[in-house]
């Protein structure tokens, strides 16, 4: 009988993290920068971190991993994460690399990319990570509470949403004058054919400053009907469904 040839298996050094839907994984400070690549490109560099020959293997491993909530750590300096399907349906999917200043020149050898600074805000002194849940980038345990509960009662939801607001003609709200300013939503919820926005306010929000702002920015999307409700930290951790349940009635 004719031998059978044993196809090879792609059988990567690291450390998988066992992720589900519902965890959270950390990626920053630890790592400073990310790039985004396609299934192709990862495959490229992949086979030449670990001088692997085979392609084939590489990608049957890669297909297994296509899920939300894959997290890789190739090794201290380099991390691995699926990322999404967003040029549509039979197209390539994305990933995200994570790495440091030590496998920093091996990415720009072997990966043509724009290069991104992993997001940190600095709260009291301190650096708050940016963590991905479900797909999603949240700041904290708090957000994915609510999240997951908003994700469980099968609201439409985007979390930590970032654009421009107009601010022209507004002679309390823009003294400066500008045309527009950037800002960031945490919970742009639909419900009930309207759209409203949740807050979860930490404790920097008492501050004198970031207040000024938080009023500001309430009154700019007021103009545009979009209401929005802010809830303490404290009570969106602890008392995450009586927050989302109060949240839902004012949709009426």
């Amino acid at each position: 009988m004719p031998r059978t040839t044993q196809k090879p298996v792609f059988n990567p050094a690291g450390t998988e993290q066992s992720n589900s839907n519902s965890s959270l994984v950390s990626v920053a400070p630890s790592l400073p920068y990310y790039v985004e690549v396609r299934t192709s490109s990862l495959k490229n560099f992949l086979q030449k971190f670990y001088d692997f020959a085979d392609k084939d293997a590489i990608q049957a491993w890669l297909e297994a991993r296509q899920r939300t909530g894959f997290y890789f750590e190739i090794n201290q300096h380099l991390h691995l994460a699926f990322a999404d399907q967003r040029d549509g349906k039979g197209s390539e999917y994305w990933w995200f690399i994570y790495y440091n200043n030590t496998e920093r020149k091996r990415i720009f050898q072997n990966i043509r990319f724009e290069e991104h600074l992993v997001r940190t805000r600095l709260i009291n002194n301190q650096i708050k990570e940016q963590l991905t849940w479900n797909g999603l980038t949240l700041r904290s345990e708090t957000e994915k509470k609510i999240a997951t509960a908003l994700y469980s009662r099968d609201i439409i939801f985007f979390a930590n949403v970032n654009g421009f607001m107009s601010v022209n003609g507004l002679a309390i709200t823009n003294q400066d004058n500008r045309l527009r300013e950037k800002a960031e939503v945490d919970f742009l919820v639909f419900h009930n054919q309207k759209c409203m926005i949740l807050e979860v306010d930490g404790d920097h929000h008492n501050a004198g400053s970031q207040r000024g702002w938080d009023y500001k920015r309430d009154r700019v999307f007021l103009r545009q009907g979009i209401t929005t409700v802010r809830f303490p930290s404290g009570q969106c951790y602890h008392n995450t469904s009586a927050v989302i349940d109060e949240f839902l009635t004012l949709f009426n």
